[in-house]
């Protein structure tokens, strides 16, 4: 008794063309720069190029990213997230699954998905986030912030929160 197997040489040919529009590397640093200035640092584990149109790179185990100042000397903020993805056309940043953004004054942004677009160096959320600051927790959904995270807006706010100075009331 034999047994054999037969395969289709189009579907052969298909699975091949998918994976040769793919590029894999892994231990990934990238330095971001804008204006001949080095912006961001970003390490990641591993990384996918897309190759097929409109390119992108995706980061599916993890990426951790260093924003600096102009100086390159200190990091204003930081963003971890397990997966996201980078369109090369657009320098559109796409975060998503469990995204941590910290600044230097020790306020946390915590959100399951975060838009970061870097030519605006903005980014923007429509999910639900939590800002927690040193004597504080916000919550709300839908967010606007500068990219090193200094200055935010929570667009649809939720909960209880201290107005710590009334003269900021108008």
């Amino acid at each position: 008794m034999t047994t054999g197997c037969e395969n289709d040489l189009k579907t052969i040919m298909e699975l091949d063309k998918k994976n040769a529009g793919v590029e894999k590397a892994s231990g990934i640093t990238i330095i971001y720069s804008q204006k001949a200035k080095v912006t961001a640092k970003l390490i990641a584990d591993s990384m996918e190029r897309h190759l097929e149109a409109p390119t992108f790179l995706e980061f599916t185990h993890g990426l951790h990213v260093d924003i600096y100042d102009d100086s390159l000397g200190t990091v204003e903020s930081t963003v971890d997230a397990k997966h996201g993805k980078y369109m090369d056309g657009t320098a559109d940043i796409f975060l998503w699954d469990n995204v941590v953004v910290k600044n230097k004054k020790g306020e946390r942004l915590d959100t399951k998905q975060l838009n970061w677009d870097a030519k605006k160096q903005k980014f923007i959320s429509n999910a639900k986030v939590r800002i927690s600051t040193p004597t504080d927790t916000i919550r709300g959904t839908g967010l606007e912030a500068n990219q090193d995270f200094s200055i935010y807006k929570i667009l649809n706010p939720e909960g209880p929160f201290t107005v710590k100075d009334s003269a900021l009331i108008q």
